[in-house]
């Protein structure tokens, strides 16, 4: 899934993964409000077809939906559109290498993500699964579109990978600057600074982020979630977040309205019913009080009782899932990580919970 605000760049992206000699069959299914107009396919074409194009990217089959906001219709044509790509292929004795799904520059990426993940229809076998979610942001007016548009804040919040483009147009300090305001809102999302959305695919494509099953490029957790700080090690578990300067278990309540990354971790095996029950609670029964925690994305690596493999936790919004890891035997240290990015997130209460998992 490609995102971004209005203006970031997510045509010039598209343009740019169709022209280059990557090898793959790649179809487009575009979802901008242009599109019912054929400015977006007109856009993408002229260098698809028109030019050099000597990729093997499939640029005939494009689809357009005509319904303007992605979110508004998910249910009803996007599903549809890709079982229908999915099928065509298969008639002609082809597959897709990818799908790659243009939001609307003003969509919500959420339900979108979750309607991909949850249909069993695309995920049968010689189906399709969401890899990641990759979002553009333009450097030179993403800071005003954060503290204006709650959109583009939930863009940055469901990245997996994003592309900080237009870096042309400000100057250095001032990209630093917009790193720290993008990692306090998510954490683990890879920030890759573009110009004119110019950017390396094995950064954008099978990453494995989402519903990879340990095929992707990516490891689970990035470097700020997968590496707890010492006070939080020492003390067998804890918090640790962006912008909170005390890391420990029984530290001051710091509890942000805003959307933004919280870390927990505690040591020793989990009793898995146990987790389960409590994860169930946070995600679907605690959002819907007042205040209550508003968990986007959350993912994790688990150890639990009775079993010899780490299990991996994906979630996107209410729907998540837990798979099994690859097999350790005698792990030398059994601490279970989880990163929460959402809005109302209470740094202890998350790490008590996680704490009252543990198996006795």
């Amino acid at each position: 899934v490609i995102t971004g605000f209005l203006g970031s760049g997510k045509t010039t992206l598209v343009n740019y993964i169709l022209k280059a000699n990557h090898g793959y069959r790649i179809a487009v299914i575009l979802n901008d409000f242009g599109a019912e107009l054929g400015v977006e396919k007109m856009l993408v074409q002229q260098g698809g077809i028109d030019g050099d194009n000597e990729s093997r990217t499939v640029v005939e089959d494009w689809v357009e939906l005509n319904n303007g906001c992605v979110c508004c219709t998910v249910k009803g044509s996007l599903v549809q559109t890709i079982e229908g790509l999915l099928e065509k292929r298969k008639e002609m004795g082809e597959k897709f290498d990818y799908i790659l799904l243009e939001t609307t520059g003003l969509a919500d990426p959420g339900p979108v993500a979750r309607e991909l993940w949850v249909d069993d229809e695309l995920v049968e076998e010689d189906g399709a699964v969401l890899d990641s979610i990759t979002t553009l942001v333009d450097a030179s007016n993403i800071e005003k579109q954060i503290k204006e548009s709650q959109e583009a804040t939930l863009q940055v919040a469901y990245a997996d990978t994003i592309l900080l483009n237009k870096s042309d147009l400000v100057c250095e300090d001032d990209l630093e600057r917009i790193k720290r305001t993008l990692s306090t809102i998510n954490a683990e999302a890879e920030v890759i600074v573009t110009s004119r959305s110019k950017v390396d695919l094995d950064l954008v494509l099978n990453q494995g982020t989402v519903t990879g099953g340990g095929r992707g490029r990516k490891p689970v957790l990035g470097d700020f979630a997968a590496a707890p700080p010492s006070a939080v090690l020492a003390s067998g578990g804890g918090f640790w977040a962006k912008g909170v300067e005390k890391y420990a278990p029984e530290a001051n309540k710091v509890h942000n309205p805003d959307i933004r990354t919280i870390c927990v971790a505690t040591s020793g095996y989990l009793d898995y019913a146990t987790f389960q029950d409590w994860l169930e609670d946070l995600l679907w029964e605690r959002r819907n009080d007042d205040d209550g925690p508003d968990v986007l994305r959350a993912k994790g690596l688990l150890y639990t009782r009775g079993s010899d493999r780490r299990r991996v936790l994906q979630a996107v919004r209410e729907v998540y899932e837990i798979t099994d890891g690859p097999v350790e035997t005698n792990p030398t240290e059994v601490m279970n990580k989880l990163v929460f990015i959402g809005r109302n997130l209470d740094e202890n209460n998350l790490a008590n919970g996680l704490r009252s998992c543990a198996s006795s």
